[in-house]
């Protein structure tokens, strides 16, 4: 088995927590505690992806600036199961219902937020991207071990997801077929598979776009007759990160809300909340505390709403462009700025 990386950071969720990423990458340069392995989930792998694109830490936090990435964003269109008589009665339901996913959940067809397959059609910047040997990087997504054809039946204890460990070829030879084998104990009983499977021949645009997938969020993956989902099958992989690395940095995470522990609950069978605090027993060497960003970033955050005249989601996108940069330049400093806050000796 190969030496351990030096230090890892997990980048752990957030669709709109990219340049807060980027941000806290740069501090931890300007610490001399730049990690040698980045590992990310969900929106996090999209940060990860736009640090295996560019040299530094000026170009990545101007591609985040920039009109293409802004166009990618006020051009968010939701479906129709944004009216709160989809989603929100939906969510009612799935907050009612205590059991641990007795349904396959129909996740090809009930989802928020419209996107390509290929993601290239909306960053032509980062099309050829790779894995980059640089950087080292995993992300984590899921497999579908179901087809759309059997969603909304009846579970009957059926393993329907298996934690995906995307990476290059070199980086998945440090990792140990025991370390892929999950002992974790609020995975017990749930829809996930014990063990995660390793696939290094995906590019890091696609193994990001599986990653971001989250249920009822973004329409799953499909690529090569297989269907994936997002990182969110385990948002903090502490204990892959502590088998690789010597040193771990981690964000210190808000806890789910009783929406979002409802709906992880019915898709993948287990308590998010109980699974965070499991990750929090396992203490990393340092933790970022991001938890005041909604209130310290408040009218410059992208946030999610209710329109209560319309009786439906909706999303606040910057009224212009100048208030886009204003806005993602105030994430950059607030990830820079908490990281050398908590991290400075």
């Amino acid at each position: 088995m190969d030496e351990k990386f030096k230090r890892a950071v997990i980048f752990s969720g957030g669709g709109t927590r990219l340049m807060i990423y980027l941000g806290i990458f740069a501090a931890l340069d300007e610490l001399n505690r730049k990690p040698d392995l980045l590992i990310a989930s969900c929106g996090g792998s999209f940060a990860a992806t736009v640090i295996n694109a560019f040299p530094d830490h000026f170009s990545r936090k101007e591609y985040l600036k920039s009109e293409e990435y802004y166009q990618f964003v006020v051009q968010t269109t939701l479906t129709k199961h944004k009216k709160l008589s989809e989603i929100g009665f939906f969510s009612l339901k799935k907050c009612l219902d205590k059991r641990k996913a007795p349904f396959i959940e129909d996740v090809f067809n009930r989802y928020l937020v419209e996107m390509p397959q290929n993601l290239a059609e909306c960053f032509p910047s980062l099309k050829d991207t790779q894995f980059s040997k640089e950087i080292p990087t995993v992300i984590i997504g899921s497999e579908l071990l179901f087809t759309p054809q059997e969603s909304q039946r009846i579970r009957n204890e059926k393993k329907l997801f298996q934690k995906v460990i995307f990476t290059d070829p070199e980086t998945a030879q440090k990792i140990s077929k025991e370390s892929i084998s999950s002992h974790s104990k609020s995975f017990k009983n749930s829809a996930v598979k014990e063990t995660s499977k390793i696939i290094t021949d995906f590019s890091i645009l696609d193994s990001t776009r599986a990653s971001i997938s989250d249920m009822f969020y973004v329409k799953p993956l499909s690529i090569r007759d297989h269907h994936f989902m997002g990182g969110v099958i385990d948002l903090v992989p502490i204990e892959l990160a502590k088998h690789l690395s010597k040193e771990v940095i981690t964000e210190k995470k808000q806890p789910y809300t009783s929406i979002e522990e409802a709906l992880i609950r019915s898709v993948f069978g287990f308590s998010a909340n109980e699974r965070l605090l499991e990750t929090e027993s396992i203490i990393p060497e340092f933790q970022i505390d991001t938890t005041s960003i909604k209130q310290d970033l408040k009218g410059h955050y992208l946030e999610k709403s209710i329109n209560w005249k319309k009786l439906e989601i909706s999303f606040s996108f910057p009224k212009t462009y100048q208030q886009f940069v204003a806005d993602m330049e105030m994430q950059w400093q607030y990830g820079f700025d908490q990281t050398i806050l908590h991290l400075k000796t």
